[in-house]
């Protein structure tokens, strides 16, 4: 046999017939299958893009390729966790979409009955409460305004109710709230109509001690400052901290400390194991310390999640606390990265929605990124600990950024202070409250020292937040961006001796320079506007090359909620925008300048002229920026006077680009059109039309239409609102003139991309974009 057809056997190496060598994979992959590290990768990565389609994948096909998992070959154990995660990931899909509440009878009245589940908020508008039920929908996220008694945990009650699909607004950048309802298996959303009590006693559980000691703490406690933050660390309840107090939290870094995680689980955890072990080798010394340490250690653990309201975060950071104790229970001695691994397997398979929560990916990501930094807090103490310090907030600083916008420059100093006197302090907040409880004479004293102590204490954070560099707001500029940032990271934190810590800044560069692809760069004299989802209101984001306009704020109810900070603000700064150049408030309605205020507070406004600011909305204005024109056409000083309503004040705005115009009309009526028609209808002509007040059928009339004959209607509008806005008529009259409509409550935020030259106009609706599973269809 000639040499070139020899084929050799060895050590996992084989021939080919061209008597060139080749690897054997087969024992790499079987190395691999059998690391639970591997396996959670596989899992976690089939669960998110199960999560990511837009609806659960078929089950048929992933059963057939379970199949051919049950031959023997290398990888199928790495195949078969990709595969079976899927279909439970589908199936747990599947029975959400079944027990969600239909569209086609949202906003029926229905009567209920079921118990109060987990603690009840109270503002001095309404009560908020989940009712759960032992048949669809099993969760209701329900208000019940002006409230003529008090509801407590487990009280059963029966009661009419407006039930609604739950549904939010859908934005770029901003918090998605149909996702947070369905992570905590919110089946319909609604508000009392009519409350009555059943029959049935109420029921004693955990939640019902957590009111319990919340009442006791608040009636202690009284107006102290601290308050909210002792009630947030001890019960889980955050309600009563105040926006001033999340503010300083955000711009130091720590606001990880007051949410109930692996943090503070794992100090009560290893308080409790380290008392229970000191114990246990003195009173039990033939008993192994490990035996009773670790039991003790979980079962505080356990019962400090429950107190806490065993919320999501707390069931991740008990499962890690459980893997932990079982590797020391079982004297295995196993790195700390499979323990990590086996705790995120479990957290998946018991709750698949993790995975599309920011927390799942900080807390996992931390506790990697401290494994994988440990070596040098272990090097060094001292300096081991700066460094570890600063690589933690180094590493997480990517994915903060990319799911909240903003980074904290002094969080590596002011963590390295108040971690370790967390350490002492939640134990000591939480003895206290426990006392004041059960033992009031002792801990009612104990627990107003405590809120002391806090309060002595934080005038330096607020201080330190107060700093101008303390946070940068931070517009990770894409996945490709947030990806390259990740990398670079890790490769600057390389262990001595390895190559490639220059590459470090190569790969940071997109991220800090705030890059984007030249595909998503503003050509001059091309324009980009998002009239956004901000329910019922109106909020319109303009962008050029360099400038930004933004015309209206959108609403601000009583109840606290503000469109211009929930939505406005966080999507300019979604999009690298942190300067508002021109502010436009048509009119002083509050669905349309209800968020202002809170944009102006937020980030810069060169300008704001129109409703309450510091010049009018006046015919004639006009500007000239990046090869785009601006002109405003309505209202004239003698349109307008004291008794002029607030709907035909608003400010009208004409956007003239080489590729397209667009029209901005405010909530102008049909007389004002009319007048429009008739002074100034050979200007009136746009291909985009942002539709005068929300479709109202007092507003878009025909003979302005065939004025303006746009190819697209953007309708701004609350989901289901109580006026059935867009008006039929509207619509109707909007088909007969050929123009695309999109309507902000169904489509979520609207886009539209006007090209330097004229070409198709591009329209982007945003829960097109992204279709995800969770979004109401």
């Amino acid at each position: 046999m000639s040499r070139a057809g020899a084929v050799m056997v060895g050590d996992g190496v084989t021939g080919s017939i061209s008597g060139r060598p080749r690897t054997n994979v087969a024992p790499l992959l079987r190395a691999l299958e059998s690391d639970p590290r591997v396996l959670a990768v596989a899992v976690i990565a089939s669960t998110l893009a199960t999560y990511l389609r837009p609806e659960p994948v078929s089950l048929g096909w992933l059963f057939v390729g379970l199949v051919f998992c049950l031959r023997h070959w290398p990888g199928r154990t790495i195949v078969a966790a990709l595969l079976l995660a899927s279909v439970w990931t589908s199936i747990d899909m599947g029975q959400r979409l079944d027990s969600r509440w239909p569209v086609a009878r949202s906003g029926d009245t229905v009567s209920l009955t079921g118990r109060v589940a987990g603690l009840v908020s109270n503002d001095a508008f309404r009560s908020r409460f989940v009712l759960a039920r032992d048949s669809p929908p099993y969760r209701s996220r329900l208000s019940w305004y002006d409230p003529a008694y008090t509801l407590r945990p487990g009280d059963c009650v029966s009661a009419a109710i407006k039930l609604d699909t739950p549904h939010g607004s859908a934005n770029p950048g901003t918090f998605d709230y149909e996702a947070w309802l369905w992570r905590e298996r919110i089946d319909a959303t609604g508000y009392v109509r009519q409350m009555g009590r059943c029959d049935r006693p109420a029921v004693g559980s955990m939640d019902r001690w957590r009111a319990a000691a919340l009442d006791r703490l608040n009636t202690t406690l009284g107006d102290a400052p601290m308050r909210g933050i002792i009630a947030a660390l001890a019960l889980g309840a955050r309600d009563d901290i105040t926006d001033a107090q999340w503010d300083v939290l955000r711009a130091t870094g720590t606001s990880h400390l007051v949410a109930i995680s692996g943090l503070h689980i794992g100090l009560i955890a290893g308080w409790l194991f380290f008392a229970a072990r000191w114990l246990a080798l003195r009173l039990t010394p033939r008993v192994s310390a490990l035996v009773v340490a670790a039991p003790v250690a979980f079962s505080g653990a356990l019962v400090y999640a429950l107190l806490a309201g065993f919320a999501l975060p707390t069931q991740r950071a008990l499962m890690m606390v459980a893997a932990g104790l079982a590797a020391l229970l079982l004297m295995r001695r196993m790195a700390a990265s499979r323990v990590l691994a086996i705790a995120a397997i479990a957290v998946v398979v018991w709750s698949p929605a993790s995975v599309i929560a920011p927390g799942f990916w900080l807390s996992f990501g931390a506790v990697a990124w401290l494994i994988y930094l440990a070596r040098f807090a272990a090097a060094r103490r001292v300096i081991g600990f700066g460094v570890l310090q600063l690589g933690l907030v180094a590493g997480l600083a990517p994915v903060t950024a990319w799911f909240f916008g903003e980074a904290s420059l002094v969080a590596p100093l002011v963590n390295a202070v108040l971690v370790p006197l967390a350490a002492f302090a939640v134990p000591v907040i939480l003895i206290a409250v426990l006392l004041a409880l059960v033992w009031p004479p002792l801990g009612a004293p104990l627990l107003v020292a405590v809120a002391a102590g806090l309060a002595h204490g934080w005038p330096v954070l607020a201080g330190i937040a107060a700093w101008p560099p303390a946070s940068v707001a931070i517009a990770m500029p894409g996945m490709i961006a947030l990806l390259l940032a990740v990398v670079g990271v890790v490769v600057a934190f390389v262990p001595r001796g390895l190559p490639g810590r220059w590459l470090a800044p190569i790969f940071l560069l997109p991220a800090l320079l705030g890059w984007r692809p030249l595909f998503q760069e503003i050509p001059p004299g091309a324009y980009r506007m998002t009239v956004l989802d901000v329910g019922q209101g109106l909020a319109v984001a303009l962008r050029t090359r360099h400038h930004t306009l933004l015309y209206d704020a959108g609403p601000a109810y009583r109840t606290g909620f503000d469109a211009g900070a929930a939505f406005v603000v966080p999507y300019l700064r979604h999009v690298g925008r942190s300067q508002i150049d021109r502010m436009i408030i048509s009119h002083a309605d509050i669905d349309h300048a209800g968020g202002a205020a809170a944009v102006e507070r937020d980030l810069t406004v060169k300008q704001r002229i129109g409703a309450g600011g510091a010049r009018p909305c006046r015919a004639g204005q006009h500007w000239h920026w990046d090869g785009v024109r601006f002109f405003v056409l309505y209202p004239a000083a003698r349109d307008i006077g004291p008794e002029t309503p607030r709907n035909t004040r608003s400010c009208v705005l004409l956007v003239d680009g080489p590729g397209g115009r667009t029209l901005l009309t405010g909530d102008i009526e049909a007389v004002t059109e009319a007048l429009l028609v008739e002074r100034d209808s050979g200007q009136l002509g746009a291909d985009v039309l942002v539709v005068a007040h929300h479709g109202s059928g007092s507003s878009t009339s025909k003979d302005f239409l065939e004025a303006v004959s746009p190819a697209h209607a953007l309708i701004s509008a609350g989901w289901q609102n109580r006026w059935g806005f867009p008006a039929p008529a509207v619509v109707e009259r909007l088909g007969h003139i050929g123009a695309e409509v999109s309507n902000t409550a169904s489509a979520g935020a609207v886009e539209v991309r006007v090209p330097a030259v004229p070409d198709a106009i591009e329209i982007r609706r945003w829960r097109h974009v992204v279709p995800r599973v969770w979004h109401v269809p």
